[in-house]
């Protein structure tokens, strides 16, 4: 009797319930399995990870342990941690995320690093970011940027409240964000007739085929809204209508960069203005100017179509 009290009355500490559900989480083929169980004790104890393993010995008190038990549920049943927490921290940013967006992965970040790269030091008036979701490249090109200014457009008008929510997360205030179907061309006349040109454009649009949705991972496709995902047309109906457009109303600056993240393969495929797509391979000092190229990401994947426009009629004078 007094065994079977001592067990019921068992003290869980952080260290002996980090072990037991990352071993719990790694027998359900969870990827992450240590990281996830972190974050979830994080956020029931509001704990950085730092804190976390300075205070290995604490015990959990009943209530911890049920709301800890509740956040483990719901990643058992396929729930991503960052709709699970609402939260996600992506290049220098903490972003709310729930239901109504996608939850912004690094590939987008390395398309990122890519523009910022080159337009680093640069005084920029105007920035557009088209299917822009939660918001993330809009807020992190309106903070590397603060006197541009930046649009962000996307067809949800959910996922234009989250970026609303993540605009004001991250103290930014010069982006707008406008409701818009970028596969109609009256969005792309009244940029065009508003602000002339962009400095940049980036653009992440759904591009997963219906077929391929049917086989996306349960935590994506029961979770992550299928319509930032899916596109017509083998997954490419948005984007060339993106490409498409951009080149009709010439939305380009004489000294632009234009990027969009596409999926493995994609961007050679895209079918509009442009006359030719290069398939760049050479050193970043030789990236081609004036025209349609692509990159990969870092898993060698050739994902990004680009094109850095230069205006090579300017010369230093003597």
């Amino acid at each position: 009797m007094q065994v079977e009290q001592e067990k019921k009355e068992k003290l869980w500490t952080i260290r002996e319930i980090l072990n037991w559900t990352s071993k719990h989480f790694h027998e359900k083929k969870i990827e992450t399995p240590l990281l996830d169980a972190q974050l979830l004790l994080c956020k029931v104890l509001n704990l950085s990870k730092v804190q976390l393993y300075i205070e290995m010995d604490k015990p959990l008190n009943e209530t911890e342990k049920r709301d800890y038990r509740a956040l483990v549920k719901r990643r058992l049943n396929g729930e991503p941690v960052a709709y699970i927490l609402n939260e996600k921290h992506w290049h220098n940013l903490k972003l709310y995320v729930d239901k109504r967006v996608l939850i912004p992965r690094p590939e987008t970040e390395s398309m990122l690093d890519f523009v910022l790269q080159n337009k680093k030091n640069c005084d920029l008036k105007y920035i557009l970011d088209l299917c822009t979701g939660s918001g993330c490249l809009a807020i992190a090109l309106a903070k590397a940027f603060p006197t541009a200014h930046v649009i962000g457009v996307d067809i949800s008008p959910d996922a234009l409240a989250v970026a609303n929510i993540n605009a004001e997360l991250n103290s930014v205030q010069n982006v707008e964000w406008l409701q818009a179907d970028l596969t109609q061309t009256e969005i792309f006349q009244e940029l065009k007739a508003k602000y002339n040109t962009f400095d940049i454009i980036v653009a992440n649009p759904p591009y997963v085929t219906e077929n391929e949705w049917q086989d996306l991972e349960p935590n994506v496709k029961e979770y992550e809204p299928k319509l930032a995902l899916v596109a017509a047309d083998e997954g490419l109906f948005i984007g060339e209508q993106i490409v498409k457009n951009i080149e009709i109303f010439s939305l380009l600056s004489s000294n632009s960069i234009f990027a969009m993240e596409m999926a493995d393969k994609q961007p050679q495929k895209i079918k509009s203005e442009c006359k030719k797509i290069i398939q760049h391979n050479h050193p970043i000092w030789e990236i081609p100017k004036n025209e349609w190229f692509t990159l990969c990401d870092w898993e060698r994947k050739e994902r990004f179509l680009l094109k850095i426009s230069l205006n090579m009629n300017h010369t230093n004078e003597l």
